[in-house]
């Protein structure tokens, strides 16, 4: 019965798609802000652990294997405060395909896409490891992930 279970699960997608998160901020008002910045980012669900290099403007975030979390939801977590969030350094699973001349990675089970620049990806399910320097595309765009490797 049990391996039954496992073969069945195994069929099925894993939710994993951004995988770790490391946003570069500046502009963060106190030092209490600073200290409430984990705890904040750790109330999402599917967030395993988040942390902060408040001497570098870093916020680290680690990622529960199956999660729904999207770049978009730590970026506002850190702006709602009114900190500005500079670049972000990614590593996410989806499935990569070419859409109207551009490569494209959909994080399965997540209502986003990101353009892929950089390394030239192949079609198929890939771990993209980047680094985003727009975190708010011009209006309405979409997110480019700056790919430095594909697994």
């Amino acid at each position: 019965m049990r391996l039954a279970l496992l073969s069945l699960f195994a069929t099925f997608p894993v939710l994993a798609q951004f995988r770790s998160i490391e946003i570069t901020f500046q502009g963060i008002g106190c030092a209490s802000c600073i200290e409430s910045l984990p705890a904040r980012v750790q109330r999402m669900r599917g967030v395993e652990s988040a942390s902060v290099d408040a001497a570098r403007g870093i916020l680290k975030v680690e990622l529960a294997a199956e999660n729904r979390v999207r770049l978009e939801q730590v970026r506002d977590a850190i702006e709602q405060d009114g900190t500005k969030t500079v670049k972000a350094t990614v590593r996410v699973k989806g499935e990569v395909s070419q859409v109207d001349g551009k490569w494209m990675l959909r994080p399965a089970g997540l209502p986003a896409s990101y353009e892929i620049e950089g390394k030239a990806p192949l079609a198929g399910t890939h771990v993209v490891v980047g680094e985003v320097t727009k975190l708010r595309p011009d209006s309405g765009g979409t997110i480019v992930i700056r790919a430095t490797r594909l697994d």
